[in-house]
């Protein structure tokens, strides 16, 4: 059997790897006042606002909830 650790690679045979394709978004987000404010991408809405202590009102979530919520997805 084959020690792996000896094992090499001509890079040359490699097959060919695409580049990843590169894609970008745009939103547009607009202050309400205090914290508060909405993003809109396409036709949806985001609202998000601080907790009091920030200097807001509570009534949305923080961004940093988007976030991780978006990394849970």
């Amino acid at each position: 059997m084959q020690d792996p650790s000896d094992a090499t690679i001509n890079v040359a045979e490699l097959p060919d790897i695409p580049p990843p394709s590169l894609r970008t978004m745009s939103i547009e987000v607009e202050s309400l006042g205090k914290q508060k404010k909405v993003g809109r991408y396409r036709h949806f809405e985001i609202l998000c606002d601080e907790p009091p202590r920030l200097g807001g009102e509570d009534e949305y979530p923080q961004p940093l909830t988007y976030l991780v919520a978006g990394v849970a997805f």
